[in-house]
C-alpha cells in the first residue's frame, strides 16, 4: 500500500451508529445524489428509528456505522453477514462467510474528493475481514450505478454475476450488479500498490 493511501486511510475512522446520528442520516438520506441510489420512502424521526434502532441496539444482525473523515461525519456504511437474511441470501446465492456492505457518503463537499476508494478499503481491513473475519467481502450496488462500481472495481472488487432481487420493500428490489473480493484478493490489491 502507498503511504499517501495509508495516510488517507489513517485519517477515516468508523463509529457505531447512535439514535443521535438519526436526525443528521435522515438529511443526508433526502440529498437527491444519496436518494437516487439509497431510497427511504419516509425520512421521519419515527420512521428513522424504527428502522435502525433495532441495529443500534444489536437486535439486528446488520452492523451500521457513522464514517468519519478527518474528525467530521461523513456518511454510512453497514455490514452483514448475507446468511442472517436468509431471503435475500436465497436470492443472491452466496457462500457462508459472505458479507455485504452498503455505504453512501451524505456530505456533499466530501463527495468527488477521492475518499470513497479509501474508506471503502479501511472498512474492508478493519472491519469486514478484520473483526468480523468475512470469508468474501460483497458489495452489490444498483446495475446503473455506474459511478459506484468504478469505485468498488478501483478498491479491488470484481464482478461475480447480476441478479433480480424481489423484496417485500419495491424500494429494496431491483437488479443487482453483484461484486466480490476475497481476503487473498485484498492483500494481493494491497502489495500491488492499488
Amino acid at each position: 500500500m502507498s503511504n499517501e493511501r495509508a495516510n488517507r486511510e489513517e485519517r477515516i475512522a468508523f463509529r457505531p451508529l447512535a439514535e443521535g446520528d438519526l436526525p443528521n442520516l435522515a438529511c443526508w438520506l433526502a440529498d437527491p445524489d444519496v436518494a437516487t441510489w439509497w431510497r427511504q420512502a419516509d425520512l421521519s424521526l419515527e420512521a428513522m428509528i424504527g428502522q435502525y434502532l433495532p441495529a443500534i441496539e444489536g437486535s439486528e444482525p446488520t452492523r451500521c456505522f457513522i464514517i468519519v473523515i478527518e474528525g467530521r461525519d461523513a456518511g454510512m456504511i453497514q455490514a452483514y453477514f448475507i446468511a442472517d437474511h436468509p431471503d435475500y441470501a436465497r436470492q443472491i446465492g452466496m457462500p457462508l462467510g459472505s458479507l455485504a456492505t452498503d455505504l453512501f457518503i451524505g456530505e456533499s463537499t466530501l463527495r468527488g474528493q477521492g475518499w470513497a476508494r479509501p474508506l471503502l478499503r479501511a472498512f474492508l481491513r478493519r472491519i469486514v475481514f478484520g473483526e468480523m473475519g468475512a470469508k468474501l467481502a460483497v458489495i452489490a450496488p444498483e446495475a446503473a450505478n455506474r459511478r459506484g462500481i468504478h469505485v468498488y472495481e478501483r478498491a479491488g472488487f470484481r464482478w461475480l454475476k447480476t441478479v433480480r432481487i424481489k423484496d417485500e420493500n419495491p424500494l429494496e428490489s431491483g437488479v443487482e450488479y453483484v461484486m466480490v473480493q476475497t481476503p487473498e484478493e485484498f492483500v494481493a490489491a494491497d502489495h500491488a500498490g492499488r
